[in-house]
């Protein structure tokens, strides 16, 4: 089960904002943005924290998977 994805997709359909206008925002080329929508790639924390300062949310908000709790999880000693 992948603990981290990401809704940047979503919100980005949701709030009516085109990929390059939010890859321009980003400081990222708009294919590396579709990159990161589909989880082909990783972004850096610093183009995470431009995806939450953006869209207004925490990052576990946008790169968490909701499906991961912590009752599902283990603990590493």
């Amino acid at each position: 089960m992948t603990v981290l994805h990401n809704k940047i997709k979503q919100l980005r359909k949701e709030r009516n904002v085109k990929q390059q206008e939010l890859a321009d925002y980003l400081g990222i080329e708009r294919t590396s943005l579709s990159k990161i929508e589909n989880m082909e790639y990783n972004p850096s924390a610093k183009t995470i924290l431009k995806a939450c300062e953006f869209f207004d949310l925490s990052i576990g908000d946008i790169f968490f998977n909701e499906s991961v709790s912590s009752d599902n999880t283990k603990e590493v000693s």
